[in-house]
């Protein structure tokens, strides 16, 4: 397998981070947009590496996926999400109505603005360059949060979720805004979806306090609610299959849906194992893994297949014989 690691993100990458500024979509709103917000975001980074094992205290943890000294994605992990300040969704539930005179029963759904993840670890900043897609980096990618929080799981709370981008069309107009958003906010979407990323109090202060049923929305409002983007669809697919599921919870600006799991219920971070890398070298191996160099000082994981050199899979983290390693075996693959 190409040899791709994914790493704490460093000073030393500010330049090749904010040259990659420029090609991510701007609807990513936890990507740093300028070279001083950037620099701000490793050093907190940073920080966060380097602090001791303890529980979180709204944190980032700051990846980059580098292959042959070219930085091709990044991935983060925010922790405590709504402590500091709210984080907002809504979340859709069913009302069920019955007139026994007019043999009528009628079943609608209501929107209700809710800060339900209060202290828990936010998935983010997933971004993977056009010509890097393809290959299993993206998994790699993805999956990298999931071994770096099986490293340490305390430092990240007892649940994580991650917010889908949510449908918007060819000219990135979002159908759900325009018919809830845009009547409350009176600023275009995109706008309002940056500001937010910055102040959540202006969405207190603006969005309606009541529920609102769905059925008084345009169909093609509806026919939105909770479809990721096409784009995100394999990062959606990816983390189901890691455990997190749909529990009718929804961005408040896409209405992308917003997916969920105890840590402890995740895939990733139930099944690494830890050991040596020579009991890794020594076999048995899966036919394709991913290997992780769990200390957080040095952390770095990588991919590899059950015919690759274990030396030089080793070799790729930074890990020696002597080290502790964790390895999980990707589905599909025998051990």
């Amino acid at each position: 397998m190409t040899a791709t690691i994914v790493r704490p993100a460093e000073l030393s990458d500010l330049d090749r981070l904010e040259a990659m500024i420029t090609r991510v979509d701007p609807g990513m709103l936890t990507m740093p947009s300028s070279r001083e917000a950037m620099a701000a975001r490793i050093e907190r980074s940073l920080k966060a590496f380097s602090r001791p094992s303890a529980a979180p205290q709204n944190e980032c943890y700051f990846l980059v996926m580098e292959e042959e000294g070219e930085l091709l994605g990044t991935a983060s992990i925010f922790t405590n999400l709504g402590v500091e300040r709210p984080f907002y969704s809504y979340r859709i539930s069913r009302d069920a109505k019955v007139s026994p005179e007019q043999d009528v029963k009628v079943e609608l759904d209501l929107l209700f603005l809710v800060n339900d993840y209060h202290g828990d670890s936010e998935l983010g900043t997933l971004f993977i360059e056009r010509k890097a897609r393809g290959g299993g980096r993206g998994r790699l990618l993805s999956f990298a949060r999931l071994m770096l929080i099986a490293a340490d799981p305390i430092r990240f709370g007892t649940k994580a979720m991650a917010e889908i981008r949510g449908f918007t069309d060819s000219e990135g107009r979002s159908p759900f805004w325009d018919a809830v958003g845009a009547k409350f906010f009176k600023m275009e979407y995109r706008a309002a979806d940056t500001l937010s990323a910055r102040d959540h109090r202006f969405i207190a202060d603006l969005m309606p306090r009541y529920p609102i049923y769905t059925s008084l929305l345009p169909d093609e409002a509806r026919s939105v609610i909770a479809r990721p983007h096409p784009d995100a669809e394999p990062a959606l697919a990816m983390l189901k299959a890691q455990g997190f599921r749909y529990n009718d919870v929804v961005d408040i600006f896409d209405a992308g849906p917003t997916v969920e799991a105890f840590i402890d219920h995740v895939d990733t971070v139930r099944e690494a194992r830890r050991m040596t890398g020579a009991a890794f070298a020594a076999g048995p191996r899966p036919e394709a893994g991913l290997i992780a160099k769990p200390d957080l000082a040095q952390f770095a994981v990588t991919q590899f297949a059950g015919s690759d050199d274990p030396a030089q899979v080793l070799a790729r983290i930074g890990a020696g014989m002597t080290d502790s390693v964790m390895v999980y075996r990707l589905k599909g693959s025998r051990p």
